[in-house]
């Protein structure tokens, strides 16, 4: 049988005969096999990067660790597993390191990166770690700048809030989901008070608690998206009064959020794409400054305690393809404003108390591939011209006349 050194991929063994090398860049190949210990040898590199591979085993300490020169290295999107080396303490020129979508198991040690000063990229989700981590490992990292941590399992913990602690970075980039983050008190990381050029946050699946972080937006203001999904927020949906003119995208699904949607809304978000405030405990109905969301893709209202007419004003959203505004407490008939939606894809507003007649106007929605109005009361002969391309529900409501079925329209 030939040895392990042998069968590896030949790439990547030969390569090691280059000393002077300074950057190996092999992402998106079909490579396999295991990282061999020569590579140490290439001890002039600065940049290593064997992303989106199919290359497993275990990180070789031998030869890995001594590169003291590399300040790139991703290894993402591989088969890799077993802890991660402590050595790589060691490389204290690394200013970008990616190991998400792997297989890596066991703790990531504070001591790893409490060394690694000079880190300014981070990336860790989706592997298989374990126990606690504390964020205390970076109170002393001046350039970081990016930190994404999606966990995929219950074992692992972040903990941020174990002493008090002023950062010295402005990070742009925070993305920790799923990761039981301040499992004890449920509090968001107290240290976000201190930054003020952050661009996305997700800290979403986390079951955080207090009010609604708005101060997140009044002291970022190019936040572009802020993902707190599936947490336990409570209190007011409250925003600020200021014109947030980079958020694309909010989203705040299954929450415990009340109130009613301020009503200037639309003026706060002009280019916003992206809405999620379902499953709250919102009430009211929905602002009619929405229709100034002229980027608007996206808006799911969906169970809450939304009332009255769907849109009692009349606006275009020209470019709104998805609206969820199910299971809520919406009456009274459809209104023209829908047919105003040209590249509407998907409908959804089962589970209200809605009725009447659906209008003639809404014969123009040719770009309609789902409609579901499910258990409402609309009643009269369904339209032909409104069927989807791909998905009708109408189920529980009092439409009459023919059957579906008998329609021409060439979508069925």
């Amino acid at each position: 049988m030939l040895s392990h050194e042998r069968r590896a991929p030949r790439p990547l063994r030969h390569f090691t005969s280059f000393r002077h090398l300074e950057v190996l860049d092999l992402t998106g190949n079909n490579f396999f096999g295991s990282i061999l210990p020569s590579i140490g040898a290439l001890s002039s590199l600065k940049a290593l990067s064997l992303a989106h591979n199919n290359l497993n085993g275990s990180l070789p300490i031998q030869g890995l660790c001594k590169l003291k020169k590399l300040e790139e290295l991703d290894l993402s999107d591989n088969l890799f597993e077993w802890i991660l080396p402590p050595c790589l303490s060691n490389l204290r020129s690394l200013k970008f390191f990616d190991i998400s979508l792997n297989q890596f198991t066991g703790n990531i040690s504070s001591s790893l990166f409490g060394s690694l000063n000079s880190l300014e990229y981070i990336g860790l989700s989706h592997n298989h770690f374990e126990g606690l981590f504390s964020f205390g490992s970076f109170a002393n990292h001046s350039n970081l700048k990016v930190v994404k941590l999606i966990s995929d399992n219950d074992k692992f913990e972040v903990e941020t809030e174990f002493t008090d602690w002023i950062p010295i970075f402005q990070w742009k980039v925070l993305v920790l989901s799923n990761c039981n983050m301040n499992k004890l008190s449920g509090d968001v990381p107290k240290f976000l008070l201190y930054q003020n050029k952050l661009m996305a946050v997700d800290l979403s699946h986390n079951n955080l608690t207090s009010s609604f972080p708005y101060w997140q937006l009044v002291n970022n203001t190019r936040l572009e998206y802020l993902v707190l999904q599936n947490n336990s927020f409570v209190n007011l949906f409250f925003l600020p009064q200021y014109c947030y003119i980079s958020t694309y995208e909010i989203d705040v699904f299954d929450n415990h959020l009340s109130g009613q949607i301020q009503a200037n809304i639309g003026d706060m978000f002009p280019y916003i794409q992206y809405i999620n405030l379902s499953k709250n405990a919102l009430e009211g109905g929905i602002p009619s400054s929405f229709g100034k969301m002229s980027e608007l893709m996206l808006l799911d209202l969906s169970n809450n305690n939304f009332r009255g007419q769907i849109f009692s004003v009349d606006f275009y959203l020209t470019h709104i393809r998805t609206l969820q505004l199910s299971d809520n407490q919406f009456t009274g008939p459809l209104t023209n404003v829908l047919s105003k939606f040209p590249e509407l894809l998907f409908l959804d507003i089962s589970n209200n108390y809605m009725s009447g007649k659906i209008p003639s106007s809404m014969d123009n929605m040719t770009s309609l591939r789902t409609l579901i109005m499910q258990n409402n009361s609309f009643n009269g002969d369904f339209p032909c011209a409104l069927v989807p391309s791909a998905f009708l529900d109408i189920s529980y409501n009092s439409f009459s006349g023919s059957i579906l079925l008998s329609c021409s329209n060439p979508n069925l």
